[in-house]
């Protein structure tokens, strides 16, 4: 096994100068499709993130520099994660290291890897909140928020969910989830079916029928959100829809016009890239900042889907980048824009018609809470149908959608 100096590299990205997984990938991984272990490499130190800093800080006398931190995590994930012989992982990352420029320190990360792989991995705080936080990969101060907003059993049911390591694919429409299941068996991948497309590892090198316009990577949550959507015809407004997917599940299933909105140029110019690979049509593109009322609209549309911003706190599966990134500004930010989102919304609704407010966060203040706020303000609006996803079914994903009617 030889381990990619560039792994290190996309790590230092994220840890050091905020870069998203994605990003630092696409970045110092171009190439990851024809490497899945480097890209699964490079999740799973993320994954891991708050576990791993407590047992260095357990297995070191003070703490190290943040780039040698990276290094560690790399050999603790590769010994706890990987089937790789322990020699074989603490000799690559002690070699590694020199590799990127950190001689000096090799001795040392050698000696603490191998300290790790004696008596390290089952190093788990006492304390039972923090316990859970390391086991959960998140920051007390979000921990402490799902226990007071749920308590501490159904916060431990919801931050201990298993998430899956596996990719949701669907097939685009004119293609079909037979033609797809073809495609996958012809390519000799391993698959679990479901209701709405398929789970694939990270070996299955699917990327061509995307660009081929023939499959796309879609969450089985965003999926049962948008089969959560009534739809009885007229056109749909999709607010904040970047990059797109959703509106582009719209547009096939139902065959509807759809205006797909964002707030930003090269967001917009995504959603058109995107309906334009997996030739999808009927949707309409408009730069608009979901905030600002367009007085032409209102009571127009007989479908307003607010996909709203969110902590992502229920995304973790994809999207496990966010517990670094999010604080606790971040979240009370997100929950007023979220209330003045869903305010303009409703304006759009026709009488009849129906507002659709999902987020892919599972904390009730952003999701329950900002529904009643609503619906206690107006009373044209009832509760027609509520639910979280099934974090089972989503891989550990949970979320959150809410369908209210017009009178």
């Amino acid at each position: 096994m030889v381990i990619s100096p560039a792994v290190y590299y996309a790590l230092s990205d994220i840890y050091t100068k905020g870069s998203w997984i994605g990003e630092a990938i696409k970045h110092h991984l171009p190439g990851f499709m024809m490497e899945p272990m480097y890209f699964r490499l490079v999740h799973t130190v993320v994954e891991r993130d708050y576990l791993t800093e407590y047992r260095i800080s357990r297995l070191t006398d003070r703490p190290p520099k943040t780039s040698v931190k990276i290094i560690l995590k790399i050999g603790m994930a590769l010994l706890d994660v990987f089937n790789i012989p322990e020699y074989a992982v603490v000799n690559d990352v002690t070699e590694m290291t020199k590799v990127v420029g950190k001689r000096g320190v090799s001795g040392f990360v050698n000696a603490v890897l191998r300290r790790y792989a004696r008596e390290g991995r089952e190093l788990y705080p006492e304390d039972p909140v923090e316990n859970l936080a390391a086991r959960a990969n998140r920051p007390r101060w979000q921990v402490d928020r799902y226990i007071n907003e749920l308590g501490m059993e159904e916060a431990s049911r919801r931050l201990l969910t298993v998430k899956t390591e596996k990719a949701h694919i669907r097939p685009a429409r004119s293609f079909g989830k037979e033609a797809l299941k073809q495609a996958l068996d012809e390519m000799k991948c391993i698959y679990e079916e479901t209701e709405y497309g398929f789970y694939i590892g990270g070996d299955c090198k699917w990327h061509g029928l995307y660009i081929e316009g023939k499959a796309t990577a879609m969450a089985w949550s965003s999926i049962d959100v948008c089969e959560s959507v009534p739809y009885e015809g007229g056109m749909i407004l999709d607010l904040c829809a970047a990059p797109g997917g959703k509106s582009i599940y719209f547009a096939e299933k139902y065959g509807a016009k759809v205006v797909s909105c964002d707030k930003y140029i090269h967001r917009v110019k995504l959603i058109k890239e995107y309906a334009r690979t997996i030739n999808a049509k009927g949707i309409s593109t408009i730069l608009l900042d979901a905030r600002d009322l367009i007085p032409e609209w209102k009571g127009q549309f007989p479908v307003v889907f607010l996909d709203a911003p969110c902590s992502g706190f229920g995304s973790l599966a994809t999207n496990q980048d966010v517990v670094l990134h999010r604080t606790k500004e971040d979240v009370e930010e997100i929950i007023k824009l979220q209330r003045e989102l869903i305010s303009v919304a409703a304006e759009y609704v026709a009488a009849g018609g129906v507002l659709v407010y999902a987020t892919c966060s599972d904390l009730p203040s952003e999701d329950e809470s900002i529904v009643r706020s609503l619906l206690e303000n107006r009373n044209d609006f009832s509760l027609e149908k509520e639910k979280h996803t099934d974090p089972i079914k989503g891989g550990g994903e949970s979320y959150y959608c809410a369908v209210m009617r017009k009178k």
